[in-house]
């Protein structure tokens, strides 16, 4: 392990990490300057957080595109807002606000009949000190109508424009109490929520842009709807991914980019081309070929030349929790279907349900992947060389005989009964997940903070009860053996979420969270990955805070959706030597000359 001081000292001596597998052939004449993310090599990138209203990453200069409700999910939301009547805040049906094709409401008067109060929503959200900037906040519109605002006070006003002053804590309410007084359909529409100095013109704040400028890729897997990654379905989701669903999709015009249409893809694009990284692209689970070819026509005409393009299909098809399990269903049906004679094979006989369903899943996983690279390829022609194929698995099993690794790139439902090559064969990457996590196999000490993570550094180094033939293998031994397997296909072993799994669900989880063991940890994890000769490894969690919750003091039912966990950063502004985990990252940059 190395130390803060001996990461600091890195500097004048870093030595290039060895690259030990074949490199993506990138045809750099095509190209305005070297591309330096080929999968095999190690660098860091980084994911990016989600767009919520307590979010603390300052991503956009237009803060109205995060508006929604603290505690209340918007996956199931079109919009993003809520209404009151009566004094009484409606959470439950905002489906009933009716809206434009941008997700503007169009009336006071509800789809039920009644009449809303107000239709409001809310933005920055987070209970956490130095979260958001104080200052004026330039609200811009389009119709008429009239607005209410708490927490926040009106300093100038005028047609079109109302400036509000804000003490960079708590939420800020936005509520519409009148719209399109004369029934001419001049609706309030177009809000914007600037923030002190933003110009509209920007999309992205340059804070943000600095802070994701050394990550060689971005992932923005969290701007997705669960509809887009994991086929959720529901009354009121946005779950089409066909011809009429591209028609339908996220634009920059939606009233926000966090709801169940998730974010446009035409802002990830951008965010990779003005944060200078690549961009690593989950491609909708339920996508059908005219969607993807739509898809591929974006992605070509938008991305810059000099990026290279990481194509997923979903995301976290190992997982077996909530949401990610309908997605697994989803692939099982897929599986079912194209090959109806699979489960009478002896490929299917001996193993366990969970042992037969992982290899459904694999293998359609890897023969849907094969047909989005073909349809891109046919749109892209010779810019593939720009695009690295991704198939996901993980290092969670590596204790089992035969891993979901092995299934996807052997492929032996697609060899049975089509004839087709090993998807390792014609892959470029296998990614997996290096995360710590506390879970009834590694069962990490619960005495104290300080010996919960004393023991997910074992667990990641593979020491002590971690060993290799422990029932619980430590996290090394998973990546090792997923790298000995993308050795034997000559493909790059890459990570598409790393670092911890922690959250503040618990008082003693809200003091790991805070450590600076944490620091630590995330150099442990980094340093077994470019010993263990991993490549691309993308850190995950982003800017996210968590706040200590009220039910850490007493025994009660906790909902996953009020469970939170902290990033690399907790906000923005954060500086960097009290952001344990940012500063882990920071100082494997330095140390491997990603960065000075």
């Amino acid at each position: 392990m190395s130390t803060a001081e001996d990461n600091a000292d890195s500097e004048a001596n870093s030595a290039q990490p060895q690259d030990t597998s074949v490199a993506l052939n990138i045809n750099r004449e095509q190209l305005s300057e070297t591309v330096t993310a080929e999968p095999s090599l190690y660098r860091l990138g980084a994911q990016v957080s989600k767009i919520s209203s307590d979010m603390t990453a300052w991503a956009f200069s237009d803060v109205f595109k995060t508006a929604g409700l603290t505690g209340q999910p918007l996956a199931d939301n079109p919009h993003g807002w809520f209404f009151s009547k009566a004094g009484i805040w409606s959470t439950a049906q905002s489906h009933k606000i009716q809206i434009d094709k941008n997700g503007w409401p169009t009336s006071m008067a509800l789809s039920d009949g009644t009449r809303a109060d107000t239709i409001f929503t809310t933005v920055m959200s987070a209970e956490i000190d130095t979260a958001y900037e104080a200052g004026e906040y330039t609200l811009t519109y389009a119709g008429e109508g009239e607005f209410e605002f708490t927490n926040a006070t009106v300093v100038e006003q005028s047609p079109g424009e109302i400036i509000l002053q804000y003490a960079g804590y708590g939420a800020l309410t936005i509520a519409i109490t009148t719209t399109d007084p004369q029934g001419s359909g001049d609706y309030l529409r177009n809000i914007q929520l600037l923030r002190p100095g933003a110009s509209a013109a920007n999309l992205f704040t340059q804070s943000y842009l600095n802070y994701l400028k050394p990550a060689k890729v971005i992932r923005p897997t969290n701007w997705f709807s669960d509809a887009a990654l994991y086929n959720r379905v529901s009354d009121t989701a946005f779950t089409r991914f066909d011809s009429q669903g591209w028609a339908e999709r996220a634009t920059l015009n939606n009233s926000n980019w966090g709801a169940a249409k998730g974010a446009p893809y035409e802002l990830m694009i951008e965010l990779a081309n003005r944060s200078a990284s690549h961009l690593w692209l989950n491609v909708p689970l339920t996508a059908d070929n005219t969607y993807i070819e739509q898809l591929a026509r974006l992605l070509h005409d938008g991305l810059n030349t000099n990026k290279v393009l990481y194509l997923e299909l979903g995301n976290e098809l190992t997982k077996r929790t909530y949401p990610q399990r309908l997605g697994r269903e989803y692939a099982v049906a897929q599986a079912e279907l194209r090959w109806p004679e699979a489960r009478n094979t002896e490929l299917m006989q001996g193993g366990s349900a969970l042992e037969q369903e992982n290899l459904l899943i694999s293998n359609w996983q890897a023969a849907r992947t094969l047909e989005i690279k073909q349809r891109f390829a046919s749109i892209w022609g010779d810019d593939m060389a720009r695009v690295v194929t991704v198939l996901a698995g993980t290092v969670q099993d590596s204790g089992n005989l035969t891993t979901y690794n092995q299934m996807l790139l052997e492929g032996a439902l697609l060899a049975e009964f089509e004839g087709s090559q090993a998807p390792g064969d014609w892959a470029d990457t296998l990614a997996v997940d290096p995360m710590v996590v506390n879970t009834a196999g590694t069962q990490l000490s619960i005495d104290s903070a300080s010996a919960m993570l004393a023991d997910a550094q074992n667990f990641v180094e593979g020491t002590d009860r971690f060993y290799a033939q422990a029932d619980t293998p430590g996290l090394r031994y998973g990546i090792r053996q997923a790298e000995e397997l993308t050795r034997q296909y000559g493909i790059a072993l890459t990570a598409y979420a790393g670092g911890h799994d922690f959250n503040a669900s618990s008082y003693l989880n809200f003091q790991v969270l805070k450590s600076a063991q944490m620091y630590d940890l995330y150099q442990a994890v980094f340093e077994v990955w470019e010993e263990e000769n991993g490549g691309m490894f993308i850190a995950g969690k982003g800017i996210t805070s968590a706040s200590l919750p009220a039910y850490c003091a007493s025994a009660t039912y906790v909902r996953a959706d009020q469970v939170a966990s902290i990033g690399l950063k907790e906000t923005q502004m954060q500086d960097e030597q009290d952001a344990h985990m940012y500063r882990a990252w920071r100082d494997q940059m330095r140390k491997i000359g990603q960065i000075k």
